[in-house]
């Protein structure tokens, strides 16, 4: 079946979609889903039906048909490839099938125009303000993140209404309509739920969501806004609560105005949240990981049957298996035959002859009953334990040998069974004596030294595998109650830990909350990505903090950490992503909320300090991520001084770029052009900060990013460019903006980092990107691939820029010293380059006409030409360093060559 006809299969059972994709994907070609929903370069649905939404996807029907199918049919094969390997580990085979299940939902809704990628409400007949699910790219799935099959909760909730829940596929949503009665009574919305509803998900999920205007559940709600005791895990989980606290304060109108614009809703969307025991705490320390997180990675290494096993987990289990079963089985076989040599055990002498007694030389009736015994008691193992039957197929080794012997010889009848009856049994007996020999050789035989310590390796070995499971089981029973807790110490536990593995220290570790600085300082923050992560739960903690109403304040709290989940969307046109002020139901809770002024800025300039210093001291050498530009923007919208938002800009994807620039990047480009002029900054890139700071239209920004990078093109339809030309303009639009640290340096009145930048500290910041650059340039492994070597040379070229930045504000000496610590590179790329010419002198003969010589002759001689590959890189990357090192050098000292000057820049 082509995968593009299985969207027809539309009723289908998910996983049996998946499996049909994956059974078919031989005769997949990449092409074959978007030739069957797209004609003539444009993306059609297969009907008429919608002359809507085939209108409204024409203007995102470039990143569609351009782009986007394609590159998710490209993402398509690569699960299918992980989800059909052998070698790959069963957690990601696993995930792999649930990409594929994403995947081909994306697909088919982006050629059937129920989804529309680039915008900011993807998904047909549903407003920008329900969370979506959306994939690797920005794409959206269909799904809504608060909707889909029931939740856990939601699962117990229809249990206590006795709603059955047995629904078997996902229903057509435009085709069931909810069946409720409404009646509006005393500010309240009383819904009348009976059991006898048809039994599907729409109509379960409006049941779920109208029982909590009734008694005892809005009792119930109440009690959870006033003690905490509830999670948010979707914006959307936070709407039952926020009309509760409405009633309460009397705003029945607003109240009605949301019912109103959630209501058409309620069987799709979750607006209830979580009940859980314990409140959330409201402060700033943080979690590597959530006890859950914790308990799965503990369950899939010690649970007794957990969801998935890893590789190393198989590994292990198998080998406790054969440690505990099978080599005892083996142990016994070997004595058995051991035990009816006459005189010395067979050995080999110095000289390698064969010695000892003979094998079955005392075989008594006894003997033959234990035998039959051994053989009962294996085949027993075997058949409790299948995945050991490996061991029994395999057609050469000692234990086949005996095995096969002692089976040959019990198939004999009584009378044959005498060792000077038959001349096969001779030749059984010559055959054991030879393979008790080699046994006795290699690790020796029971009673023997050797085996003895053989033995007892295994037997600790065993021993510790236990512990440690023991351990792990231990620690499981004692995480299972702390599931739900946010905040867990070690202390809490009731075991002592001072004995325990490593890994399950750390693990235990990373669960207790603590300070931002002090998991900075013991390493556990290890990127600026981590980082952010950990300020988008902080901010929403903080900007709660100025809420007088403690109820508010936790529910407010709550909402935010849910929203700052979301995932952004792929957009086009230069939409921004949906903000939190656009979901109706945060408006109506901004609207009651009463806020502490003064407060809420000195909050807000405190949590700026912390996070601009701590990453400018911890990540100098990385550009601020799109995760911690939008914790700052969080805290930026909290000063009532600045009229204007400061220009934050977001790095753009080089793929999507539609080549223009948004009026922020523009004031980003003046703002950058009042501090930097006349700085070494200015000069090193070759800009005109004067010229920059009379730029009058973001047109004008882009025109001189596009002259600067040496694109001549004129098509301004981003289409046409290459990601790389793309990424060349949008690299000069960071060089000239500074990628926000100009913004942030003079940020308000009270924070202003251009002192810290002057002082000894900053003096710290520009050799610690030096060294850091050292240290990926000396360790540049031209083996690597080409995306890793590629993303290694961005990550250089930005840290050389934010070098650059922060080295504008240091006196001359300072700057010449960090060059000098610079020098060190080429001269180890050097050593490393002969190294190479010396390990294989051949190469200094070796040029591009002898590959082509040998490849047209078929002498493909592999290690010469990976060698030449690796020594052609490693005279790129000394060129590159060269570049860098020497056009700073001219700058600093004021050379004059006859060389052009060229800045080092990432998209070469």
């Amino acid at each position: 079946m082509n995968p593009a006809e299985l969207f027809a299969c539309s009723n289908q059972n998910p996983d049996q979609i998946v499996d049909d994709f994956i059974t078919s994907s031989g005769s997949f070609n990449g092409s074959s889903i978007s030739n069957a929903g797209m004609a003539s370069g444009q993306l059609i649905p297969p009907d008429n039906t919608a002359a809507q939404q085939a209108s409204s996807l024409n203007q995102y029907d470039s990143i569609s048909s351009t782009m986007g199918i394609p590159y998710l049919s490209g993402l398509l094969l690569k699960a299918e490839r992980t989800a059909t390997s052998e070698h790959v580990d069963p957690v990601d085979r696993s995930r792999a099938r649930s990409k594929i299940e994403q995947l081909l939902q994306t697909i088919q809704g982006t050629i059937n125009g129920t989804l529309t990628p680039g915008s900011r409400a993807p998904i047909a007949n549903t407003p920008l303000w329900l969370t979506p699910v959306v994939m690797t790219g920005g794409f959206p799935t269909g799904r809504l993140a608060a909707g889909g099959p029931l939740s856990g909760y939601e699962m117990e909730l229809a249990d206590q209404l006795g709603i059955p829940v047995n629904y078997d596929q996902p229903n057509d949503l435009e085709n069931i309509r909810s069946a409720f009665n409404q009646m509006k009574l005393a500010g309240q919305l009383l819904i009348s739920v009976t059991n006898d509803q048809p039994n599907d998900l729409e109509n379960i999920r409006s049941s779920l969501n109208r029982i909590w205007f009734t008694e005892p559940y809005s009792s119930h709600l109440e009690n959870m806004l006033l003690s905490g005791k509830y999670r948010v895990n979707t914006p959307e989980e936070g709407v039952m609560l926020i009309l509760m606290a409405l009633h309460r304060s009397g705003h029945y109108d607003r109240a009605e105005e949301l019912i109103e614009t959630i209501s058409p809703f309620l069987g799709r969307v979750r607006f209830f949240p979580e009940p859980v025991e314990q409140p959330l705490p409201l402060n700033t320390n943080e979690a590597m990981k959530s006890v859950a997180d914790v308990l799965t990675q503990l369950d899939n290494r010690f649970g007794p049957a957990p969801a998935h096993k890893s590789n190393n987990r198989q590994r292990l289990d198998k080998n406790a298996l054969v440690f505990d079963q099978w080599l005892p089985l083996k142990d016994r076989l070997v004595a058995l035959i051991q035990d009816t040599v006459e005189g010395d055990l067979p050995y080999y002498n110095t000289e390698g002859e064969l010695c000892g007694g003979m094998p079955l030389a005392t075989v008594t009736p006894e003997w033959f009953e234990k035998a039959s015994h051994y053989l009962a008691d294996r085949k027993q193992i075997t058949e409790q334990h299948p995945e050991l039957m490996y061991r029994t197929t395999r057609k050469c080794g000692s234990e086949r040998i005996l095995q096969r012997s002692l089976e040959i010889l019990l198939a004999y009848p009584p009378e044959q069974r005498c060792p000077s009856v038959t001349e096969g049994f001779q030749k059984i007996r010559f055959t054991l004596r030879k393979t008790l020999a080699d046994i006795h050789r290699k690790r020796g035989l029971p009673g023997t030294e050797q085996y003895q310590q053989a033995l007892n390796q295994r037997q600790a070995w065993l021993e510790q595998y236990q512990k440690r499971y023991h351990t792990g089981h231990s620690l499981i029973h004692q995480l299972q109650p702390l599931k739900d807790c946010v905040q867990v110490k070690p202390q809490d536990l009731n075991m002592d830990t001072t004995g325990l593995p490593k890994p399950i220290k750390k693990l235990l570790a990373a669960i207790e909350p603590k300070p931002v600085i002090e998991l900075l300082e013991r390493g556990d923050i290890i990127s600026a990505e981590v980082l952010a992560s950990k300020y988008l739960n902080i901010v929403a903690i903080v900007k709660s903090d100025s809420i007088l109403d403690p109820h508010l304040a936790a529910l407010f709290a709550q909402v935010t950490r849910a929203f700052f989940k979301r995932r952004s969307v792929l957009l086009l046109n230069l939409q921004h992503q949906v903000r939190m002020d656009e979901l109706p139901w945060v408006k109506h809770l901004q609207a009651i909320t009463p806020l502490d002024g003064d407060k809420r800025v000195k909050n807000a300039e405190k949590l700026l300090a912390d996070m601009l210093t701590q990453v400018f001291t911890y990540f100098p050498q990385t550009i601020l991520p799109n995760r911690f530009i939008k914790s700052l923007g969080q805290m930026i919208e909290e000063f009532p001084e600045l009229s204007v938002e400061p220009p934050l800009t977001e790095e753009l994807a080089a793929d999507i770029f539609m080549h223009k620039f948004s009026d922020k990047f523009l004031r980003a480009a003046k703002q950058a052009a009042s501090l930097m002029q006349g700085t070494l900054y200015e000069t090193y890139y070759g800009l005109d900060y004067g010229e920059i700071a009379n730029l009058q239209t973001p047109d004008a920004l882009y025109y001189l990013c596009k002259q600067k990078s040496g694109i001549t093109k004129k098509s301004r339809y981003w289409a046409d460019y290459a990601t790389s030309e793309s990424g060349k303009i949008i690299e000069w639009q960071q060089i000239i903006t500074t990628h926000n640290l100009a913004t942030l340096t003079t940020l308000t009145n009270t924070l202003d980092f251009s002192e810290l930048f002057r002082s000894e500290n900053g003096k710290t910041l520009n050799h610690k990107i030096a060294r850091w650059i050292v240290i990926k340039c000396i360790r540049y492994n031209p083996d690597n691939l080409d995306k890793i070597r590629l993303q290694e040379h961005k990550n250089i070229a930005y840290a050389f820029r934010q070098m650059i930045f922060f080295l504008s504000f240091q006196p001359h000496d300072v700057q010449l010293s960090v060059l000098e610590e610079l020098n060190v590179i080429p001269k180890n790329l050097e050593r490393k380059i002969t190294a190479l010419y010396i390990e294989t002198p051949e190469l200094v003969k070796f040029d591009d006409m002898d590959v082509i010589e040998m490849m047209k002759t078929g002498e493909h001689d592999r290690e010469l030409l990976e060698k030449k590959q690796w020594l052609d890189r490693l005279n790129q990357k000394k060129e590159q360093v060269n570049t860098m090192i020497h056009s700073l050098e001219m700058v600093l000292t004021g050379q004059k060559t006859q060389e052009p000057f060229k800045p080092f820049v990432a998209w070469l």
